[in-house]
C-alpha cells in the first residue's frame, strides 16, 4: 500500500471542527492549547464556537493548520503515516508541516503573517472567485480571453470543477458567458479576495520579505506542491510565496500520484472536498478523510484489513 496525506483548502472549516478529537485524545488537545498559548488568544474557542470569526481570513488560516497538526498527532498516536503529501492551496502547508519543513509553532507564526498579508492585499481590490462546473478548460480559457477585465483560472480542482479569480466584472462576465456556453454551474465562492492572481502581489512580496529571517528546512518526506501540480525540486520558500499569485494544479498532482503507484488516499482536514475531487480523477483507489471520530475509526478499520 501507497499512502498520500492531501489537506484540505481553505472555505472547507465549519463552527466544530476537531471538537471530537479535542475531547477524546489527549494528543489533540495539547495541540489546541498550544495554539492557544502561541497565539495569544483562543483560536479552539473560535473553531468551535464563533462562525464570523472562523470565516475570516485572519483567523481562518491558522485555525485550519491547528486542526492539520491535531489529526496529524492522533494519526501518529495509531502508527498511521504516508510517504507522500498534497495540499489544497492553504493545505499546502498542512504537506509542509508533515514534511518537516517547520516546526508547529512556526508553521502557526507564518500563517498568521499570511492571514494577515492577504487580508490587506484584498481590501485594495473589487475580485471574486467563482466555481464553474462541467466546462473544459479549453472553452474557459477562450472565454477568459474574450473579457475585458483581469481574470484567470486559479484552481484545477478537477476535470469538471475550475475555479476563476479577478476583478469582480470580468469574473461576472466570464460566469454569464461559461453558463451560455455549456456550464452546468458558475458558483461565486465566499472568499475574501481574488486569491492566487497578480491582484495578490502585495501579500506575496510581504511574506517574502518575512520569510527572510525564518529557517526553513527541505521536505522530509515525497512532496508536491500547487505551483507546479509536480514534485517539489528546489526553494521551499519560493513556492510557499509564489503559491499565493499562482494558479493550482490540484488534479495535476493527484494523476501524478496515480502515475506513481499511490492507491490510498487520505483527506486530513474539515469536510470531504478533495475526497471528492480524487473520486472524480479515479473511483478505483481507496479514498478516507479524517476529521472526527467517524471518519477517524473508519480509516482505522480499513488499515486493519490491509
Amino acid at each position: 500500500m501507497s499512502t498520500v496525506f492531501m489537506f484540505s483548502g481553505q472555505g472547507s472549516q465549519y463552527v466544530g471542527m476537531g471538537k471530537e478529537l479535542y475531547e477524546n485524545y489527549e494528543v489533540a488537545k495539547k495541540v489546541f492549547d498550544e495554539a492557544d498559548s502561541i497565539l495569544g488568544y483562543s483560536i479552539k474557542n473560535i473553531m468551535f464556537n464563533n462562525e464570523e470569526k472562523l470565516n475570516d481570513t485572519l483567523y481562518t488560516q491558522v485555525a485550519m493548520f491547528t486542526l492539520y497538526y491535531a489529526i496529524l498527532e492522533v494519526l501518529k498516536s495509531h502508527n498511521v503515516n504516508a510517504e507522500y503529501s498534497i495540499g489544497l492551496s492553504l493545505g499546502e502547508y498542512g504537506a509542509l508541516l508533515h514534511n518537516e519543513v517547520y516546526d508547529f509553532k512556526t508553521g502557526l507564526k507564518i500563517l498568521e503573517k499570511r492571514g494577515l498579508f492577504m487580508y490587506e492585499a484584498a481590501k485594495h481590490v473589487e475580485g471574486k472567485m467563482s466555481a464553474i462546473l462541467a466546462l473544459d478548460a479549453t472553452v474557459l480559457e477562450n472565454i477568459i480571453n474574450s473579457v475585458n477585465g483581469f481574470v484567470k483560472i486559479a484552481n484545477f480542482n478537477t476535470y469538471g470543477q475550475l475555479v476563476i479569480s479577478g476583478e469582480e466584472n470580468a469574473v461576472l462576465e466570464v460566469n454569464k458567458m461559461a453558463l451560455e456556453q455549456g456550464a452546468k454551474r458558475a458558483i461565486l465562492l465566499n472568499t475574501s479576495g481574488p486569491f492566487h492572481t497578480k491582484l495578490m502581489e502585495d501579500a506575496s512580496a510581504k511574506l517574502e520579505d518575512y520569510l527572510t529571517g525564518v529557517e526553513l528546512q527541505e521536505p522530509s518526506k515525497k512532496l508536491l506542491v500547487n505551483v507546479t501540480g509536480d514534485f517539489y525540486l528546489e526553494n521551499i520558500k519560493s513556492s510557499m510565496v509564489n503559491q499565493i499569485t499562482s494558479s493550482v494544479y490540484f488534479y495535476q498532482m493527484v494523476e501524478k500520484l496515480i502515475e506513481e503507484g499511490v492507491d490510498t488516499f487520505i483527506e486530513i482536514g474539515p469536510k470531504r472536498t478533495l475526497c471528492g475531487f480524487v473520486k472524480k480523477i479515479n473511483r478505483k483507489i481507496n479514498i478516507y478523510n479524517v476529521e472526527d471520530m467517524a471518519s477517524l475509526n473508519k480509516l482505522l478499520d480499513f488499515l486493519k484489513e490491509e
